[in-house]
């Protein structure tokens, strides 16, 4: 079993539904670079670093990638560290952060121990998905309105995706799932991977 798997998709995929179900199958780690940025909401010991990160993230704008490290690479050596896998969930939005991550994995001598999921979805999809939990108040962030979602899927959609995808797949390492399917179908292929 591989102990790092990068779970891509666009926002509204499901991917963090399908990461907390890894997490539990497995018993790995769930690292979210989102999860973690709002982990620091109203905290008042942040340096200005980590305070302008967050004053982004409720913008609907990316993050800057020093930040994404930081936050990313302390939390999967703290599992690692601690004996377990990790799930990491929208941590990697662009190339750089795509090799920077690589990178890391190299330096750890785990690059043989990483798997990357790709839950395909269309950039429409997305949207009608994410509207659709802002109706309902479910899993709506608090963050979330139609422009910020139009920003998201801007900035995070699968135009943004394809260099990632195209990295992942020079090294090998890329299995795409179809994220039209129920969650429970996902799950399944999903595992399948592992087999």
């Amino acid at each position: 079993m591989k102990k790092i798997i990068i779970l891509l998709g666009i926002p509204g995929s499901g991917k963090g539904t399908q990461a907390m179900r890894l997490v539990e199958h497995y018993g790995y780690e769930h690292i979210s670079t989102g999860d973690l940025l709002r982990g620091l909401q109203g905290r008042k010991d942040l340096d200005q670093e980590l305070q302008e990160a967050v004053d982004t993230m409720l913008e609907g704008k990316l993050v800057k990638d020093d930040v994404v490290y930081r936050l990313g690479f302390d939390a999967i050596r703290d599992a690692l560290d601690a004996g377990r896998g990790v799930v990491l969930d929208g941590v990697v939005r662009n190339l750089a952060q795509a090799e920077r991550y690589q990178t890391f994995f190299e330096e750890l001598g785990l690059s043989d121990d990483v798997q990357v999921i790709e839950i395909a979805l269309d950039d429409k999809e997305s949207f009608d998905r994410l509207k659709a939990r802002i109706a309902s108040g479910y899993q709506s962030r608090p963050d979330d309105t139609e422009e910020i979602l139009r920003e998201r899927i801007k900035v995070q959609g699968n135009e943004a995706l394809e260099p990632i995808k195209a990295f992942y797949n020079k090294h090998d390492l890329l299995a795409v799932v179809d994220g039209r399917q129920s969650m429970d179908a996902v799950h399944e292929a999903i595992l399948r991977i592992f087999l």
